[in-house]
């Protein structure tokens, strides 16, 4: 692992550690979803700092799918992680139009528990996606664009 991201990517796994097991309400499911959206920008973070040293500060930003067509990154993630990642930038997008469950229209039920729980399945293979393809592969680091 890369000396710049494994701070970054600790930090990553350490907020997926815990798959959520039982929702208890509404807003144990935002807290939840918004570890994995913290957890899911930290490992594409981690790529750039390990890339350039630093995060420039015109990718100090929270809009994932931007940063990650503008430095390279998106060229280099699989479909599904694409898809992670779309997720993540809507789910933000709809919490800061106020909008209360970017869950589920109801109450937490069991299809939203099964829902997270699969997020974070796919967080974590994201993050090792970005430690082992991204980070541990000098080619692939080095196509990234950061500054």
């Amino acid at each position: 692992m890369g000396f710049y991201a494994e701070p970054w990517l600790r930090e990553a796994r350490d907020k997926v550690r815990s798959v959520p097991e039982e929702i208890g309400g509404q807003n144990a499911a935002l807290s939840d979803f918004d570890k994995l959206a913290d957890a899911v920008e930290k490992a594409i973070k981690a790529a750039l700092i390990e890339n350039h040293g630093s995060l420039p500060r015109e990718h100090d930003h929270s809009q994932l799918v931007s940063m990650c067509r503008s430095t390279g990154v998106w060229e280099i993630l699989p479909p599904a992680l694409q898809g992670l990642v779309e997720e993540i930038e809507s789910y933000r997008s709809r919490k800061a139009a106020a909008i209360s469950n970017p869950i589920s229209s109801g109450s937490a039920d069991q299809s939203s528990v099964e829902q997270l729980q699969r997020y974070f399945f796919v967080a974590r293979r994201l993050i090792d996606y970005m430690e082992f393809h991204v980070i541990g592969n000098d080619s692939v680091l080095k196509r990234l664009k950061v500054a």
